[in-house]
């Protein structure tokens, strides 16, 4: 980046500082607009909230926790399950001028415990089921309020004590105030707290109304399946332009037939979820209704790379309503989208690759190499990006700061590369790599290779310790059915095997890598398993299956 230009009168400019606009007063306008529209359903608890109800339970828990000493900027814990109340406690505790930090409910009570370490909560809004951890947040000296989900204000007289106190709602804020702590998933070590100011919040929802469901309205509806605390989080809060209202998926269970139950009898028109969960609405499709016998408009799916094969399945059986997006934690998804009229539209690459799309509305994606050289179209690099739905930095991380944040853009350790129409393809993370016999090996395109065959229904490859080869690739098979695993379960191919398709599985996933991989990268090994294990946010666990075949290897082989 070029100097400042020192003849310039705006050599010395900064910006003045000035209030911004709360996020929660979208919620506000819409409720004002359609006031009795509905807003959330979640029949499990017997729950269905108007827009003007929402707002009203927003309001009250705003000033409940302010009355409770929670102030601007102060964080406030979120742990708890999918549940209406959890809806309110977004709303209210952005209204309040806090700081939402929501980890995964899944996390362990040790877990849980060391999120809070970093963000030191002024209050905690947790489920029944977190009774445990919040007695042992209280054993650290936490003497905050505990907000139990189930039991928060709802507006009515007897819940508004709080408006009495002189020293609450006030819910102005300035732009760059801090409003949600975007947790990373830790799949790299302890996760970091990604910080959204107002101005930032701002942007990414309004960006994700431009990009992903810009049609949307009250007429239609939008189907909660994966956590609140991640990224459903932020395609629920960004229903709210639209009006459209939230329906969290009874009974919790995402299977093919729980899902179809909830799509059709909710007619529900948008969805957010990871490629594994679309994998089970595309099982699940009634095989006797055609792709426009559905009421789906738009299926948005993000968190990973969708392997081609698998694209290819659900846009021939749903039609044209899928929306990808790509991006991570620390810009909320929001850096890539490929619209419902590009799917399938879009060749793969020479390595079988699918593109996840172009640049989202505002947003900038740079190619950079290991010097931070910007490089041209069609080079491989590490995918960076600049633009406001990036996060202002981590919680009180300086070094990781400064590593994500060299050159002054944000690196996502995603490697890639851009088209001449400016298509991004992703081929590979920077961590994922191996390097076999000095050659590097990105996983990505040996999946994609194995999807192709038809008994092949996930395949992860990763690298492992070896004596001779420094790492070998281990291939890692879901079959379609479970004969394959049955007839080949832990096969592996040692070097010079012979290559024979025959009917052994394993046999021909070594012949089909064989015949369009350079032998540096056909996986040495190829195990089966029955089911393929999925971290806490339904992504592959990948560093868990790395961390099982490493096992025993290399200098202790």
């Amino acid at each position: 980046m070029r100097a400042i230009s020192q003849t310039s009168p705006a050599k010395d400019f900064t910006p003045t500082p000035r209030r911004g606009v709360n996020v929660s007063r979208f919620l506000t306008q819409t409720a004002r607009r359609i006031p009795d529209h509905t807003a959330v359903i979640d029949d499990d608890h017997s729950v269905r909230w108007t827009w003007n109800d929402l707002d009203e339970r927003a309001e009250a828990l705003a000033l409940t926790l302010q009355a409770n000493g929670v102030g601007r900027r102060d964080s406030v814990l979120l742990v708890s399950a999918n549940h209406a109340e959890v809806i309110q406690s977004f709303w209210g505790i952005i209204r309040a001028g806090a700081v939402i930090a929501p980890p995964n409910a899944a996390l362990s009570t040790e877990e849980l415990l060391s999120i809070s370490s970093d963000v030191a909560p002024a209050a905690v809004i947790v489920d029944r089921a977190h009774v445990d951890f919040v007695e042992a947040l209280k054993q650290t000296g936490f003497t905050g309020a505990v907000l139990w989900i189930g039991d928060l204000p709802d507006g009515s007289p007897s819940n508004t004590a709080a408006e009495s106190a002189a020293d609450v709602g006030d819910f102005a804020v300035e732009e760059d105030d801090p409003c949600w702590y975007f947790f990373t998933s830790g799949s790299t070590g302890k996760p970091k707290a990604a910080t959204f100011t107002h101005r930032h919040l701002g942007a990414v929802l309004a960006n994700h109304r431009c990009d992903l469901f810009p049609v949307e309205d009250e007429n239609g509806a939008s189907l909660v399946l994966a956590p609140l605390s991640h990224g459903a989080g932020i395609h629920m809060l960004a229903q709210v332009f639209g009006g459209t209202p939230s329906v969290i998926h009874p009974g919790g269970k995402v299977d093919p037939v729980t899902l179809w139950d909830s799509i059709d009898g909710y007619q529900i028109t948008n969805a957010f979820t990871v490629p594994t969960i679309l994998n089970r609405i595309v099982a699940g499709y009634p095989a006797e209704r055609g792709p426009a016998e559905h009421s789906l408009r738009r299926v948005v799916y993000a968190g990973a790379p969708m392997l081609a094969a698998d694209q290819s399945r659900a846009l021939q059986r749903l039609g044209p309503c899928l929306v990808q997006y790509f991006g991570l934690a620390e810009v909320t998804g929001a850096i890539t989208v490929l619209r419902p009229e590009e799917h399938g539209t879009i060749p793969v690459d020479s390595a079988g690759i699918g593109t996840c799309g172009r640049a989202r509305t505002g947003v900038d994606i740079i190619i950079l190499d290991e010097s931070g050289r910007e490089l041209a179209a069609g080079d491989q690099g590490e995918v960076c990006v600049a633009g406001p739905t990036v996060c202002a930095g981590y919680l009180g991380r300086a070094d990781a700061n400064a590593e994500s944040f060299a050159h002054g853009v944000f690196h996502t350790g995603d490697v890639g590369y851009l088209d001449e129409s400016g298509f991004l393809f992703l081929t590979g993370r920077k961590s994922d790599m191996y390097i076999s016999g000095g050659s590097n090996v990105y996983p990505r395109e040996i999946e994609e290779l194995l999807l192709t065959d038809a008994e092949v229904a996930q395949a992860v490859v990763v690298g492992v310790p070896d004596a001779q080869w420094g790492e070998i690739g281990i291939a890692i098979i879901e079959p379609a059915s479970s004969g394959a695993a049955n007839a080949s379960a832990g096969s592996s191919a040692e070097p010079g095997a012979d290559a024979s398709a025959g009917t052994d599985p394993s046999e021909r996933l070594r012949t089909l890598c064989k015949s369009a991989l350079a032998p540096y990268k056909v996986p040495k090994e190829i195990h089966f398993v029955e089911a393929m294990p999925v971290t806490a946010y339904g992504k592959l666990a990948r560093k868990e299956l790395k961390a099982e075949y490493s096992a025993g290897r290399g200098s202790a082989r």
